[in-house]
């Protein structure tokens, strides 16, 4: 029986060592396998990052592009429009200087038609009517030409009110 034994546990031993080594085959095929699907997955994975960081680099380069030039064209309207702020001032100023001098232009002609009044009512005859005659028609003739600089400068500023509106 011992041989019996002996014999029955060979082909056992064989049976097991086969088995053995075949499931070592197998096992190892498996690990193999599994470590190059691994290795697809990490070189996919590593391929689809490098595009998503290309993508997104463009992407930030092109919105770097359009808010520098955006930039550049705030700053430069912006200078348009401190240019214009200051013309405009500019205009103001010699309008209100030019204002002033007629003002005071009026002035003097009516001082000067006071004056020459009390001198044409002090005296007495012909030579006041006439006086006063001349005088009336010089102080028209400028009070015309007074309000007629005083429209052209009126033009002017709604013209400039019109640009600028």
């Amino acid at each position: 029986m011992s041989s019996r034994m002996c014999s029955d546990t060979e082909p056992n031993k064989n049976f097991l060592q086969g088995n053995s080594e075949r499931f070592t085959v197998i096992i190892t095929e498996s690990f193999e396998t599994l470590e190059l699907k691994f290795e697809d997955i990490l070189k996919i994975q590593g391929k689809q990052r490098q595009k998503l960081y290309q993508e997104y680099s463009l992407q930030m380069k092109t919105l770097k592009r359009k808010l520098s030039e955006d930039a550049a064209e705030v700053k430069k309207h912006a200078k348009k429009l401190a240019n214009i702020f200051k013309e405009q001032q500019k205009f103001i100023h010699q309008s209100l200087g030019i204002q002033k001098k007629r003002m005071e232009e009026f002035k003097d002609l009516c001082e000067q038609y006071l004056e020459k009044l009390v001198i044409l009512r002090d005296s007495q005859g012909d030579s006041l009517i006439e006086e006063v005659r001349r005088l009336i028609a010089t102080l028209e003739i400028k009070l015309l030409m007074l309000n007629r600089q005083q429209e052209n400068a009126a033009g002017q500023l709604s013209l400039l009110d019109l640009l600028f509106s």
